[in-house]
């Protein structure tokens, strides 16, 4: 395994999976917000506001 945005290895740094694209992203490149690792600011919105569907 490796970060998806600069590519690190497991074995160099801890690696966390994002909770809504299950990407795994290391501890710098991470967002980290509500308590959780992100992979990006989009996927921590993601998982606040949920998705835009009408009912």
């Amino acid at each position: 395994m490796e970060c998806f945005s600069c590519n690190v290895n497991e074995l160099d740094k801890l690696l966390q999976k994002c909770p809504i694209c299950f990407r795994w992203t290391c501890e710098s490149c991470s967002t980290h917000a509500f308590g959780r690792h992100f992979c990006s600011k989009r996927c921590s919105n993601e998982f606040f506001y949920g998705d835009d569907d009408d009912e």
